[in-house]
């Protein structure tokens, strides 16, 4: 995973950038989340979702943090189209030197095919 982000890196395809924090568990236990009104329950997940989809206003492509850690995070359609776009406005021989390899290639049409089917989920 390393070679392939230094690649978005280097191609535009990623930016730094903060990652804002996940919503505080609002249950005190388990048997809390458990008992909560379903609203209360859907609430905090509608909150967690949102925070594993962040993105940055202004900013084209992935942020480095989505594929620096763990997540759980959410890189949606739009978030790989950008991507790959950016990737498609480098020159053509140097997207075919890079593309000689076969991780890189792989890669790309795995990001190609996760933007067709709603994004993917970094865990």
């Amino acid at each position: 995973m390393a070679v392939c982000r230094d690649v978005m890196r280097r191609t535009g395809m990623t930016y730094p950038a903060e990652q804002q924090p996940f919503p505080a568990w609002p249950f005190k236990d388990i048997e809390d989340w458990r008992s909560a009104d379903q609203a209360r329950r859907d609430a905090y997940d509608a909150a967690e979702r949102a925070a594993s989809a962040q993105t940055v206003a202004g900013h084209t492509g992935i942020p480095e943090f989505k594929l620096l850690s763990s997540g759980p995070w959410l890189v949606g359609s739009q978030e790989i189209t950008q991507a790959l776009d950016r990737y498609e406005e480098e020159p053509a021989d140097e997207r075919a030197e890079l593309e000689t390899g076969d991780l890189w290639r792989e890669w790309l049409g795995w990001l190609r095919e996760t933007a067709a089917h709603g994004g993917f989920r970094v865990d």
